[in-house]
């Protein structure tokens, strides 16, 4: 991916007077992090979009504020609107590039099951993200784990079989936690089920015959 560069200028409304700055199409924003004081910042709205939607929170950004030189940061936490959807805060880590960080990176599903397609069993994705020690410049965008393999129900991966990028490393994970499984299908397990909760057992059908048979006397 090509470098990403965000441009900015320090803000001094802060508290209520922030509702202004969003008005005019702005979000309020921090950048903070390797040898750098936090400092209010403005960011426009749909050009913090763009980056977002480019960058997540894996890629360098090249954050450029007025009068200074570009800092590379990751976008460490971003607060939407719960019902508007839109931005209403941003935080940005400044990185030094040659100290390992930790990041949250996300894991995608890829590929395709036999289990799955003869209709045997659903895929169940049970991580969704891994959080991960690396260089800031190296911090992948994702982590793929291909289910082509898991060709019968209840197979799995686990995260020490998953495949990371040189140099990154898990952090304070257990190895043998399934990442990915394919699932029985719930449809077809309580089909399985429905017949042996109908069956009468040979208790039951004692138990109602002395009914049948009182309702029989009294008749």
């Amino acid at each position: 991916m090509d470098t990403i560069s965000l441009a900015a200028r320090p803000r001094g409304e802060t508290g209520r007077h922030v509702h202004a700055l969003r008005r005019e199409g702005a979000v309020p924003a921090i950048l903070y992090g390797h040898k750098i004081a936090p400092v209010n910042l403005a960011i426009d709205a749909k050009e913090l979009e763009r980056v977002w939607h480019r960058a997540g929170r894996t890629h360098l950004i090249d954050v450029k504020v007025q009068g200074q030189k570009a800092h590379k940061a990751l976008i460490k936490d971003l607060q939407f609107h719960p019902r508007g959807g839109h931005a209403l805060h941003v935080d940005f880590f400044a990185v030094n590039l040659r100290e390992k960080i930790t990041a949250e990176v996300p894991v995608i599903v890829v590929g395709e099951s036999v289990a799955v397609q003869q209709k045997l069993g659903q895929v169940q994705q049970v991580v969704s993200s891994l959080r991960l020690e690396s260089l800031p410049a190296d911090i992948p965008a994702q982590i793929t784990v291909d289910i082509t393999g898991l060709d019968e129900v209840d197979m799995s991966i686990q995260l020490g079989q998953l495949e990371l990028p040189k140099g990154a490393v898990l952090v304070h994970a257990d190895l043998e936690e399934v990442v990915v499984k394919i699932a029985p299908l719930r449809v077809r397990a309580e089909e399985e089920e429905a017949p042996a909760a109908e069956e009468e057992t040979p208790a039951a059908a004692e138990a109602a015959e002395p009914e049948a048979a009182a309702e029989s006397t009294e008749g």
